[in-house]
């Protein structure tokens, strides 16, 4: 990005955070925000005023810091911290008696700085008609009119966003992308015409962060050509996200490739080894499953503890898992109870009937007879199979019920049905009686 409105300095703190991608680059682009503020560069302080106020760059809110940075950028006579003051509600009292001239002044001096080509000023207008502020502050239409004019206004906004996004602004490319996408404020919702539209920008707009939105939509709309087409994109350019999005494909074998559990663990291992937490999720499964190699417990149980580490929550059932059978480490209750309470409280789903097993028989937690039968039964009822080995074992033992032959054969012969380890061996310590009725050898 290079514009006249701002300094060198401030150009390329501006370009590091809005007109490119990579995260490590942000404090960068802050830095040089905070050398255009020192400078008392009055559009500096809008920017700045964002990253406190938004989070832009990755930096922690802090209201109190964006309102001192808008107001000194409004004595200043910025213009852009007028509208990002109006933006972020807090145009009023000391900031708004700053001041010089009205709101509708700021306005038409930064839709003339967008008139002139600044993809920034662009981006402002855009977010003045998308959010109301048009719509509230000028326009005041009636009941009738508003959502004639709520229309209108949000195809205005759209075509700033989109002059924006052609000279590289991205998040005026993401608003035009996901008005369209989703439709937004009387935007026609078109999932086709957004993609369309954002394959123009290739090349125009650092769109790296998008790529497995893309490739998500494809998807949805059976483009599975497309869908491959941004992953191996994605894959050139080192993106881990795509690397597990193409593993994927060819894992599951229908997304437009043919299954090759081989390949889609050598994408998983590539997206682990740059850290991405779904790429360490989806090498345990496969090392775990056997899939595309050799099943190995302790490799599995290793990546699985990488994911959860990186912040991954759905390998906390396999963790649990590998704790409760000793699968790639040694036997642990308790921290397969910890795992499955995480997932519980976070609301995801968890292997209930390890949970179930573990309460019934006090494993890792206080034995609870009554919880452990009821999550037992709800995983049986989810056709869980070793559910059914648990309730035989539970009905057989007189676990927290009384001792119930018939009911426990019950439980076994469906657990057997399904080959659960343990069904059959159950089965063969009871006959029949003479008058049909079931007994222990």
């Amino acid at each position: 990005m290079n514009s006249y409105y701002y300094s060198d300095t401030l150009n390329e703190g501006i370009h590091l955070l809005y007109f490119q991608s990579d995260p490590s680059k942000f404090p960068d682009g802050v830095k040089l925000l905070e050398q255009a503020v020192e400078n008392e560069e009055p559009h500096a302080f809008y920017f700045l005023a964002r990253c406190y106020g938004w989070g832009d760059g990755n930096v922690k809110d802090d209201e109190r810091k964006a309102k001192r940075l808008s107001k000194r950028g409004i004595e200043l006579g910025s213009s852009l911290c007028v509208l990002g003051a109006d933006r972020m509600d807090i145009l009023k009292g000391d900031i708004e008696r700053a001041m010089t001239g009205s709101l509708e002044d700021a306005y038409k001096d930064v839709l003339a700085m967008a008139e002139n080509g600044d993809p920034m000023a662009q981006y402002a207008i855009g977010l003045f008609y998308f959010w109301g502020d048009m719509l509230l502050h000028f326009q005041k239409p009636s009941r009738e009119q508003f959502a004639k004019c709520e229309k209108e206004n949000a195809a205005e906004a759209l075509k700033w966003f989109r002059r924006s996004a052609e000279q590289g602004c991205i998040p005026a490319f993401r608003n035009a992308f996901n008005s369209v996408r989703n439709g937004v404020n009387g935007v026609e919702m078109n999932l086709e015409e957004a993609l369309r539209w954002a394959e123009t920008m290739d090349g125009k707009v650092d769109m790296r962060d998008y790529y497995h939105s893309f490739i998500m939509e494809y998807q949805k709309l059976k483009r599975h050509s497309d869908a491959i087409r941004w992953c191996e994109k994605g894959v050139r350019e080192n993106l881990s996200t795509c690397m597990v999005d193409l593993g994927l494909v060819y894992l599951y074998g229908d997304r437009g490739a043919q299954e090759d559990d081989a390949k889609a663990l050598g994408l998983f291992k590539m997206a682990a080894d740059r850290g991405d937490e779904y790429g360490c999720y989806h090498v345990g499964r496969c090392l775990y499953n056997g899939w595309g190699c050799t099943k190995d417990f302790a490799q599995a149980f290793y990546w699985f503890d990488q994911a959860r580490r990186g912040g991954h929550q759905a390998c906390k059932s396999f963790l649990a898992n590998c704790y409760f059978w000793g699968r790639g480490t040694e036997i642990n209750y308790e921290m397969a109870v910890r795992m499955m309470e995480e997932l519980r409280k976070e609301r995801q789903n968890y292997p209930k009937e390890l949970m179930g097993y573990c309460c019934l028989y006090g494993k890792g937690i206080s034995a609870d007879t009554v919880r452990g039968k009821r999550l037992l039964e709800e995983a049986a009822q989810e056709n869980n199979s070793l559910a059914w080995k648990f309730l035989g074992d539970m009905y057989d033992g007189g676990v927290g019920v009384p001792e119930n032959i018939p009911m426990a054969v019950s439980y076994y012969q469906k657990a057997a049905a399904k080959g659960t380890a343990g069904a059959s061996e159950a089965l063969k310590c009871y006959k029949k009686t003479l008058f049909g009725k079931w007994k222990r050898k």
